[in-house]
């Protein structure tokens, strides 16, 4: 099974709820960017990982969906799963995310349940707000804490260059400084325009338009706290992106480039970085 990274090409954050998660309204975009994940019958429990910094333990998000699947269903099946580590950690490309719902698609299909998409992802919404839009992938409006979804159409070609940069961004604390930001005069654009620009853009395919248009709500704080963030971003336009943005609370940064030879290029700006194109399911 393939878990493929996500990118927000749009995230604004809507309000607080009264349960303490936050209403968001995002358009989500797979990429190539992917973990591997294997998966058999096995007489007991395993998961492994390639990378060491990965926990393996009942933390970790495949084990999580193992358990979940197993809790609701009853099956007494045992499973091996071997992941291969790409999409880097808390990066916010939805990596763990990925990995969860890689292993709730995978094991459905090992076993042949034909568990019900709803059913499916009502379990991934359970375990994180990134795992149903990971289930679904492509390009989607998401909204509420993540788990309605909107499938938009296929994703005009591109080639997209993700930068992570070796930042530790505590999502929690990301939020938590969202307030005073919201309210503040720095709040450069309204949502509601932007993503009107955005959206419009996409149903003509007009690449510059999107890129024009990439909001991320977090972006200034997070760079508040971490210019790298804002530094990376101007680097990549003056490397010719047509647009780039943070994607997620962070600390990835993406750009997009109509030009392959400019976005081959511009993989010299950071350390990790990544050559990337659209997925779509």
């Amino acid at each position: 099974m393939q878990a493929f990274a996500k990118i927000n090409l749009f995230l604004d954050v809507l309000g607080k709820r009264a349960d303490g998660y936050h209403d968001i309204f995002s358009v989500m975009q797979s990429v190539d960017l992917c973990d591997d994940l294997a998966i058999s019958i096995a007489e007991e429990n395993e998961f492994f990982c390639d990378d060491g910094n990965v926990p393996t333990g009942g933390d970790n998000l495949v084990v999580k969906a193992v358990n979940a699947l197993a809790a609701r269903y009853g099956f007494e099946e045992k499973f091996k799963i071997e992941l291969v580590k790409r999409i880097p950690m808390g990066a916010g490309l939805a990596g763990g995310s990925s990995d969860c719902a890689a292993t709730l698609l995978g094991v459905n299909e090992l076993l042949g349940f034909k568990i019900p998409s709803d059913e499916l992802l009502e379990i991934g919404k359970s375990l994180g707000a990134d795992v149903p839009f990971c289930m679904v992938g492509g390009t989607a409006i998401t909204e509420g804490i993540g788990e309605r979804i909107s499938p938009l159409p296929p994703h005009p070609p591109c080639y997209i260059v993700i930068a992570c940069p070796e930042i530790n961004v505590s999502t929690a604390e990301i939020f938590s400084r969202l307030g005073n930001f919201q309210n503040s005069t720095d709040r450069k654009i309204s949502s509601v325009e932007n993503v009107n620009k955005f959206l419009q853009a996409y149903e003509n395919k007009d690449l510059r338009g999107m890129a024009a248009s990439f909001y991320n709500v977090f972006t200034a704080v997070t760079a508040g706290l971490h210019p790298e963030i804002k530094e990376l971003i101007a680097s990549f336009r003056e490397a010719g992106a047509v647009g780039a943005e943070m994607s997620g609370t962070g600390s990835s940064v993406f750009a997009y480039f109509d030009d392959e030879k400019a976005a081959e290029k511009a993989l010299n700006i950071s350390k990790n970085t990544f050559l990337c194109k659209p997925v779509q399911p």
